[in-house]
């Protein structure tokens, strides 16, 4: 993990220099990714890698209970150390209509990582999609197992496993990046009668980022000017972490208090910062007021109502999104209570009142582990379900609390969620505080980096709210706001990932060019004591951004 830290600390010019200077000889990492059953499987990613024409072993495991089971592995050898793995497969079952099939890496005598998850079914191919960064295991064999160790007949088809450097993992990052959220310009000067001027002087600053990236908030932020500048100085973007949630602006039956989040909200208001709704449900009964959980299923359904109709005629039109209902596929007070249909009525009451936001499902351990409750696949199909009975849910929230991060596996994660073509946002991103300030630093970046150069990623939320000087496991400063490493990290990625100042002067066409990332930007040229300020934005696009100015 250390190579990789080090390797991710590479400016961008030096990047640059590398592609510039000798071409990207290097595999290509491939997106592709398929969330619906097939008849026949695809054709495997990178021609099968170093799995090319090889077919896998059937292993004997026996299970706690002492019945054996048959499982296949692909046997490995010459594993490097640092080297980072893509796995793909298709798989079909047989014996049981369907079940969890995990691809794990590992030995006999060492802990086994997860490489990758797929909810298989019978009669049709599904893809498995995952990878593995090869360093302390002694990574000897990949294990394809039924998550509850049925007997199970697995078919195998395609399988993949391509390696890259970390050095070919980060340019294929940047290549992503360049594609999805950078454009090239060309700005053009010329006098009033239209002639092109040659050495004219410019000045270009990127004034605000197309980008998302920002912090959870809370009731402690409120009148903290020095915590507050030192947010607007890194942020465009906020979620409050508990203001909105229903324990908080009722925790009595008919006592509502929106006093915190109405003074959170004049701050973003003021400052003009993006803020996500979190949320209006959540399904786990831990986090339900006591007294709900204590009304009859017709007074639940009054009060979910209520609650609905509460935040809706107060904030329609201040959220651009509202996590509607949170940790569906873990937990389900509501359609325990009010049946299946409870969450689609959610979504159709909230659309109705605030037709402008964006309504998402709110998760976790979709992207950060192999959790069997909510794998990729679980998660597509919920969606899925939901919006084939009409639910207006329109945005895919990925929580993000990392143990130690997956790479590979995020990004397959990312690829296959992002077949729904729906935007995708990590809304409550942290690293786990078992690990020292370094590592959960290590950690933050590759998920940042992960995330950011993902295309079908819209936006990042850390959650790092500071209250009574700690937060929920990872603060990016210490209580008299000093960064921490996770705080470094966030302000070198926050630079690299902006133009900045540009200087310079048009060429013998009246021309200067660059290579910006995506937001607004203002512009000075100035030719022979002459001067003039203008303003222009860079939107998503594959084509070149062309901007004329006259002195």
């Amino acid at each position: 993990m250390k190579r990789m830290r080090s390797h991710a600390m590479f400016s961008l010019s030096f990047l640059y220099w590398m592609l510039s200077v000798s071409p990207y000889d290097g595999p290509l990492y491939d997106s592709s990714a398929f969330s619906e059953c097939k008849q026949y499987p695809e054709n495997p990613l990178y021609g099968g890698g170093i799995l090319k024409d090889k077919l896998p072993e059937f292993q004997l495991f026996t299970r706690a209970d002492g019945i054996t089971v048959n499982f296949p592995i692909f046997k490995l050898q010459d594993i490097t150390p640092g080297t980072i793995y893509s796995f793909s497969t298709w798989i079909k079952i047989k014996n049981a209509d369907s079940a969890v099939i995990t691809a794990s890496v590992g030995d006999k005598d060492s802990d086994e990582l997860c490489v990758g998850t797929v909810d298989a079914k019978a009669g049709c191919w599904s893809f498995l999609k995952g990878g593995f960064v090869a360093s302390s295991l002694n990574i000897s064999s990949i294990y394809l197992k039924n998550s509850d160790e049925q007997d199970l007949e697995i078919e195998i088809a395609s399988a993949s496993l391509q390696p890259f450097t970390e050095q070919q993992w980060l340019l294929n990052q940047q290549t992503k990046i360049n594609m999805a959220r950078k454009r090239t310009v060309t700005i053009h000067i010329s006098n009033k009668q239209g002639v092109r001027l040659e050495n004219a002087s410019l000045t270009v600053e990127q004034v605000s980022k197309d980008f998302l990236l920002g912090s959870a908030i809370a009731y402690t932020f409120i009148g903290n000017t020095p915590y507050q500048n030192w947010f607007l100085e890194r942020f465009n973007a906020a979620v409050f972490e508990d203001e909105i949630k229903w324990y908080t602006t009722e925790p009595k039956q008919g006592q509502l208090n929106y006093t915190l989040a109405d003074e959170l909200l004049e701050f973003v208001r003021r400052n003009q910062i993006t803020v996500r709704g979190h949320n209006i449900f959540w399904e786990d009964p831990k986090y339900t007021p006591e007294w709900v959980q204590n009304l009859t299923d017709s007074e639940l359904k009054s009060a979910v109502n209520s609650r609905i109709q509460s935040l809706m005629s107060k904030y329609k039109d201040e959220f651009v999104h509202w996590d509607v209902n949170n940790e569906l596929l873990h937990f389900n007070f509501y359609e325990q209570r009010l049946g299946p249909n409870a969450t689609l009525e959610f979504y159709r009451t909230v659309h109705q009142q605030d037709p402008l936001a964006t309504l998402f499902l709110n998760e976790f351990n979709v992207v950060e582990t192999c959790d069997s409750r909510s794998t990729v696949d679980k998660y597509i199909a919920k969606i899925r379900e939901l919006k084939e009975d009409g639910m207006s849910m329109n945005g895919i929230g990925l929580e993000g609390h990392f143990g130690a991060p997956n790479p590979p596996r995020i990004r397959a994660t990312l690829d296959k969620l992002a077949t729904l073509g729906l935007p995708i946002w990590l809304t409550e991103v942290d690293i786990r505080d078992t690990f020292s300030k370094e590592t959960q630093g290590i950690y933050l970046e590759q998920v940042l980096r992960e995330g950011f150069s993902h295309p079908a990623v819209d936006g990042i939320m850390l959650w790092s709210a500071i209250r009574r000087n700690k937060c929920y496991r990872m603060c990016l400063t210490d209580p008299d706001l000093n960064n921490l490493p996770t705080g470094d990290v966030v302000d070198k990625l926050l630079k690299e990932w902006d133009t900045g100042i540009l200087k310079g002067q048009t060429d013998e066409h009246g021309s200067y060019s660059f290579y910006g990332f995506l937001g607004e930007y203002k512009l000075t040229a100035s030719y022979e004591g002459k001067v003039v300020d203008a303003a222009f934005s860079l939107s998503p696009s594959h084509e070149t951004k062309h901007f004329s100015v006259q002195l």
